[in-house]
């Protein structure tokens, strides 16, 4: 069996590496040109980096400003690129040698070795490398070795420190097939039907469209019409009405040179109409003429007969001046002029399509791909590439230099064609069949992207459509003529995207923000806040709920129907599928540090999996506790807890160690709408949607499960905050939508000028007005002693019995509160007490036993009253324990969506119903908005050249690291070999062999000695044991003994100094035994080369 299957094997290597060597990476920042031996008509890295290198070198800028540069123009740096572009069949082939060295995979340090010792062994310098001219080498080599790093990290999406062959020619063929460019903004745009109607009276339904852009005209030809009609592109109002023709008007063109607009008609001549639509001439054909084509190289008008006749027509003398014939069978129905290859196309119904050369009038090409007539041509000026549609339903690609295939069918429709259009500057595919269904498709990808008409409008027999690029519109004829607009994704509006934000993410790993927007991610750049990237339809169904990976590769996305898969950020591609929601997800979360992912939907389900990298997801628990939908989903995990809230008015807690269910904080008065731990004081606070922002003790604290204090979310009348603690509240609170809590400092300007510090934990709340707030509760903490515990240390306390609760003055053993673990969620806590005010606040209670008035009587008692928002925050004197530091309206009266804690930077971010996505800094100073548009006012805190200084250390530590593996090394003496030293000592310096004689090879033994000797830090033991095999076969003879005594202590020395030593730091008593051993070692002449003494001194002392 072994031998059936050796063949197969070896051809799919043989295949593999044809694969690889073939393979063509396409450049992100250029456009692709056309290599007429390929198949394929995207653009390769090297050869654009080749054609770019020589006119740009004198230009370029140092390694830190390129990025920089990249950054304020909208862009986002791509170091990996710079190492694609150095890319070559040798250099994978190499890598791939290695990888299978080391048992098919490589770690980071190996994968960075590897890249970085091929990629200075092939051919020329690299892109970074020639880059910088001014930088120094150690820079340079860190520019180099940061770029490896970030191709790893991208190419390990799933953060698994390590990747195999199959990861990386993965990665290299994805990026050879699209290149990124699929994802670029703005460049793709979705059709809509106009508000411009066409109002005018057609007798018969429309035969042909076509947009005259030279005089911005859109002329109409009807069937059976002896004239032609010109419409305005922009109000679609009739302008003019054309006689002249004897029969019916079938096609028209513009003549540049002339400025006349050429017709020709079923009487079977050719009219020439100047600006003012006068005629002008009349040429006489032998048929009718189809279709006509002015070329301005050769000044002269092609028209295609009904015969299957290409005529050349010399308009200087108004005369026929060439025609051929037979080389189509059947009629000519289109002509397009090819400039960059001057050729002509003509399409043909026998199904044809030919390039001719249109000075000899000889056909050069001929395309033979659809099995019915072709109707339509097009061809893109920015992908050079030809496309083709008629009666089969779909739609050819053609290479102009490639005749035998087409390089890909659009495929979709199910009816004939009616035409193929290209937008000009735009990847765009524009395709329509007969039943009025438009098809939209990238250019990049050949994927549809947008399908409309059809049943949505009146296009139910389509008979042409043409586009109008400057403005922005489509012209369909049917019975009538119909437009349709295509719109910018961001609409002209300033908002963050115009069909609304579901939530917004930050990654603090590359410096992007993420916007969710139905079944969209879009990423911006931090530094700018420009968008540079759009992931569309990623998804099967909108978008309800994300969240960003640990590792910042990756992101968890949850649909409308319960699905939650894990995509890649660099192309959106699937990486993982999750255990199905019963319904849509509601929440999603993860445990950082670890690969738990949290879900939640509004079903009240909450599931706790595994991301599992390569390998499939494994669900690890689900929970049915809560009887409606969870609103909000937060872990900890240093108290080991995830908590959920619900609409169900409850708070559920689950152990994320045994994954088991440990309680439910019940009685709450409204929906809850956000949850937020503080870990290090074992508390859970917690907001809901009457305005209750409340503290909980938390485990390992012998008062868990307890509320500790609460207070309102209460607006500002007349200038002042009424008491947010008072029993019954003097106004109304407004619902609290989010709420994020910190443990860091904050300063703030007091009223003498002075810089206050304002002591932790702050409590951020955005509320359903759009308002956001600060509120410091420290004076809270420091009356009821709410401090930083040692919360490993209460965990201990708690397993060993000895937890002593210093509210009841009492050890606590095994005791079980009203809400504890085993309760049963459907069951309510009893009434832990009756007014939570802040005289009696510490202790069980809940909130559902407060004091109150209802909220109708309090509401009516103040319909007098006229609340107002101010910025000078006045705090009533009663409020000890809370206090409002500062206030800001975030979203214009809208309720907010989502608001999260950034880190590095520290700020603030939330998302509003206003369809805008805002930063902030702590004090609630505004940074930017993000929009389309482009805020020119973002100055959010993130710096770009950092975070390159953060990579290039690293690259440099890393590098510094794996010095040892670039060092100079010998090349090993075989035992028995043909192969003199002298010839590996050639090899080495020269890469050459020569025959020598044995006097040679000794001399070049002793050069080599001399110089291992003059420099003993540049090589390594092997080098070392080389040489001592080489004086013990005799070949050294009469080397000076010294010289051996010397080389043999340089040997023992590097020898201890690269011992393994004791990881963890000596005792007093330890250290000191150390040295005495060494002391005594020395002393009986056992320690000649100084190893006891060096590992004693290497040790640190505790």
């Amino acid at each position: 069996m072994a031998q059936d299957l050796r063949p197969g094997r070896k051809k799919a290597m043989v295949l593999e590496d044809a694969e690889l060597r073939s393979l063509r990476i396409p450049s992100t920042a250029h456009r692709g040109s056309l290599s007429p031996s390929k198949h394929s008509y995207l653009p390769t890295l090297q050869e654009q980096a080749r054609e770019d290198r020589p006119q740009s070198i004198a230009s370029r800028k140092g390694a830190t400003e390129a990025p920089v540069e990249a950054e304020k123009k909208g862009g986002h740096a791509s170091p990996e690129t710079h190492v694609l572009t150095d890319l070559s069949a040798d250099v994978l082939e190499n890598v791939k040698a290695e990888f299978v060295e080391n048992g098919g995979a490589l770690n980071g340090e190996q994968f960075v070795r590897a890249m970085l010792r091929n990629l200075d062994g092939g051919s020329g310098k690299s892109q970074v490398s020639t880059t910088q001219e001014s930088a120094s080498p150690m820079r340079s080599a860190s520019i180099r070795a940061a770029a490896v790093m970030d191709l790893f990290s991208h190419v390990d999406v799933h953060g698994e420190s390590s990747v195999t062959w199959e990861d990386v020619s993965n990665y290299f063929i994805e990026q050879g097939m699209s290149g990124g460019d699929e994802f670029t903004v703005d460049s793709i745009k979705t059709y809509e039907v106009s508000q411009v109607k066409d109002v005018s009276k057609h007798e018969t339904p429309v035969e042909k469209l076509v947009y005259l852009e030279q005089i911005d005209s859109l002329v109409c030809l009807s069937r059976g019409s002896r004239n032609f009609r010109l419409y305005d592109p922009k109000r679609c109002i009739l302008k003019d009405t054309v006689p002249g023709h004897r029969g019916t008007v079938i096609n028209c063109c513009y003549v540049d040179a002339w400025s006349q607009i050429a017709t020709t008609a079923a009487d079977m001549t050719i009219c020439f109409w100047d600006s003012h639509l006068q005629l002008r001439n009349r040429l006489a054909a032998k048929d009718v003429q189809l279709c006509l084509q002015w070329d301005r190289v050769s000044r002269s008008l092609f028209s295609g007969a009904i015969d299957g006749t290409l005529s050349r027509w010399d308009l200087n003398n108004m005369t026929l001046a060439d025609l051929r014939k037979g080389n189509h069978k059947k009629a000519i129905n289109d002509l397009l002029m090819v400039h960059d290859i001057n050729l002509l196309a003509s399409a043909s119904s026998d199904g044809s399509i030919l390039m001719w050369d249109t000075t000899m009038m000889k056909p050069k090409k001929t395309f033979k791909g659809h099995k019915k007539g072709t109707f339509s041509l097009a061809y893109s000026m920015d992908y050079h590439c030809l496309l083709t549609a008629g009666l089969d339903q779909e739609a050819l690609v053609w290479n102009p230099y490639v005749e035998r295939v087409p390089i890909f069918r659009l495929k979709g429709h199910t009816h004939a064609l009616c035409g193929v259009s290209i937008v000009p500057g735009t990847p765009q595919i524009l395709s329509a069949d007969v039943a009025g269904t438009f098809r939209l498709w990238d250019m990049r990808s050949f994927r549809c992207v947008q399908s409309f008409g059809g049943n949505e409008t009146t296009l139910n027999d389509l008979n042409t459509f043409c586009i109008m690029p400057p403005h922005h519109r489509l012209a369909a004829g049917a019975s009538r003529v119909i437009l349709h607009d295509y719109m910018d994704e961001w609409g002209g509006e300033s908002v963050t995207d115009t069909g609304g934000v579901t939530d917004a993410l930050y990654n603090p790993t590359v410096g992007e923000f993420y916007t969710i927007s139905k079944q969209t991610v879009k990423t911006w750049n931090a530094n700018t806040g420009v968008l540079f990237k759009v992931l569309r339809d990623i998804t099967q169904d909108e978008i309800t709920a994300a969240c960003v990976a640990d590792n910042g590769r990756k992101i968890y996305l949850g649909d409308a129907k319960g699905r939650v898969q894990s995509h890649g950020l660099q192309n959106g591609a699937v990486l993982s599928v999750f255990d199905q929601h019963p319904t849509d997800i509601s929440c999603l979360s993860i445990w950082k540090g670890t690969n738990k992912v949290f879900s939640s939907s509004w079903d009240g389900t909450v599931k706790i999996s595994t991301d599992e990298g390569s390998r499939p997801p494994q669900l690890k628990a689900e929970f049915k506790n809560h009887r409606d939908g969870v609103t909000c989903l937060r872990g900890s995990p240093e108290l080991l807890l995830l908590a959920s809230g619900s609409t169900d008015m409850q708070v559920v807690l689950y152990d994320l160690k045994t994954m088991k269910f440990e309680t439910a904080l019940s009685r709450f008065q409204h929906v809850i709408a956000a949850v937020d731990f503080l870990p290090k004081r074992c508390l859970l606070v917690v907001a809901d949607q009457g305005g209750h922002i409340s503290f909980w003790r938390m485990r390992p604290h012998p008062d868990q499960w307890t509320c500790i204090f609460h207070f309102r979310n209460l607006p500002i009348i007349n200038g002042v905050l009424p008491s947010v603690t008072e029993v019954p509240p003097p106004t109304l609170a407004v619902p609290v939508c989010a709420l994020r809590v910190s443990e860091e400092q904050l300063f703030r300007q007091s009223e003498d000028g002075e810089e206050e510090i304002i002591d932790p934990p702050l409590i951020h709340t955005a509320d359903s007005k759009g308002v956001l707030r600060v509120w410091t509760v420290s004076a809270m903490c420091k009356k009821r002693g709410v401090h930083a515990l040692d919360v490993k240390d209460l965990f201990e306390q708690q397993r060993s019995g000895k937890m002593t609760s210093p509210t009841r003055g009492k050890t606590v053993r095994g005791q079980r509160t009203a809400a504890t673990r085993g309760t049963s969620p459907g069951t309510s806590s009893p009434r832990l007490g009756k007014a939570l005010s802040p005289q009696n606040s510490i202790g069980a209670a809940f909130l559902t036993g407060l004091d109150l008035e209802s909220e109708n009587d309090i509401a009516r008692s103040l319909d007098h009253q006229d609340p107002t928002r101010s910025q000078a925050v006045s705090v009533a004197q009663s409020d000890t324990e809370v206090q409002l530091l500062f206030e800001e309206e975030g979203h214009d009266d809208a309720g907010i969506i989502s608001m999260y804690l950034t880190e590095e930077p520290n700020a603030l971010m939330t998302t509003g119903l206003d369809r805008r996505v805002r930063t902030w800094s702590s004090q609630l100073d505004r940074l930017g908005t993000l929009m389309q548009s482009q805020d020119r006012h973002f100055k959010f805190p993130f710096d770009p050249q950092a975070a390159q200084e953060v990579r290039l250390q690293a690259a440099a530590e890393l590098l510094e690291y794996l010095a040892p593996e670039n060092r100079l090394r010998l090349p090993p003496i075989p035992g028995a070999s043909s192969r003199s030293a002298h010839d590996m000592l050639l090899s080495l310096s020269s890469g050459k062999t020569k025959p020598t004689k044995k006097k040679d090879a000794e001399k070049a033994w002793r050069v080599t000695a001399e110089q291992v000797m003059q420099a003993p830090e540049d090589v390594e033991e092997d080098d070392f044991r080389m040489l001592f095999e080489q004086m013990e076969r005799g070949s050294m003879a009469g080397y000076p003994l010294e010289s051996k005594e010397r080389l043999v202590k340089i040997s023992k020395a590097l020898q201890a100094k690269q011992m393994v030593h004791r990881a963890n730091a000596l005792s007093k008593e330890e250290a000191f035994a150390a040295e005495r051993l060494a002391h005594a070692m020395a002393a009986l002449g056992g320690d000649d080369y100084g190893t006891y003494a060096a590992m004693a001194s290497s040790l640190k002392v505790r």
